[in-house]
């Protein structure tokens, strides 16, 4: 694999797009601060909650991402991770908690699954949001190659969510939206952090010369595995607790701010 500088990892919701300021996708001045990142030997990796699919307006622009909360990530079009839910595992969640007024979706890099029974949640979902109604089919149509390397569960009781969390403890790692009701259930070790671990590992690089930027909760087991963690203006206050500064928000141009206070650009 390339050798780098070092590398600079990027959460995409609330530090590249801002939905508070209806920034959809990464802003010009981002971008420009991307490709002289890259010019001056560092990796740029964006570093998700989302899939693939969910991030094609932007994920062009960096040279390779960790998706689904660290189960897969790619660099230069290269696989190095992809971890996955097992069917057994996956059809447990299921049978358990779809008859508790719950909405489950199933996440592959492609395409979003979702229980027939769910088919209307899914369409209003996609008018809501102006989302391609491609990103996301029943589960009758799955190709058992298209991995679930995340669910995620819709609930209306607040019960579920602690319930689950006590039940599969020893199973899934579980990370609450900002939005309420809704929370990401990845493998059990799976985080951002594991992920970035690996990968500074298998580039022979040396973690102070690693970076992230973040505003969510999770987004602190990122900051953890980095030498500098930097918190966008808004941010969560356990990111606060653990990021090495502060920048601005997307609409003030955190990113590229951070990055020539760094030195880096």
């Amino acid at each position: 694999m390339k050798q780098y500088k070092g590398v600079v990892f990027f959460d995409y919701d609330g530090t590249t797009v801002d939905e508070v300021d209806r920034i959809k996708t990464a802003t010009d001045k981002t971008i420009e601060s991307l490709k002289k990142l890259k010019e001056n030997g560092y990796l740029t990796m964006l570093c998700s909650g989302r899939t693939k699919r969910f991030l094609e307006a932007d994920i062009d622009k960096f040279q390779g991402a960790i998706t689904c909360n660290g189960s897969y990530t790619e660099v230069e079009g290269e696989i190095v991770r992809d971890i996955y839910i097992p069917d057994e595992l996956l059809f447990r969640v299921i049978d358990e908690y779809f008859p508790r007024d719950t909405i489950i979706q199933m996440d592959t890099q492609d395409v979003t699954y979702y229980l027939h029974n769910d088919a209307e949640f899914f369409a209003y979902f996609c008018r809501l949001f102006n989302l391609p109604d491609r990103w996301y089919a029943p589960w009758k149509f799955r190709k058992t190659e298209n991995h679930i390397a995340k669910l995620v569960m819709n609930y209306k009781s607040p019960d579920v969510f602690e319930d689950f969390k006590k039940e599969f403890v020893n199973d899934f790692e579980c990370a609450k939206h900002v939005r309420e009701n809704f929370f990401d259930i990845t493998l059990k070790g799976v985080t951002k952090g594991d992920a970035v671990t690996e990968l500074i590992e298998k580039l022979g690089i040396d973690p102070k010369d690693s970076y992230a930027f973040g505003d969510a909760d999770n987004d602190v087991e990122m900051m953890k595995a980095v030498g500098t963690g930097i918190a966008m203006g808004r941010h969560s206050d356990a990111v606060g607790e653990v990021a090495a500064m502060v920048t601005g928000t997307v609409k003030e141009e955190g990113i590229t701010q951070g990055l020539e206070k760094l030195g880096l650009i």
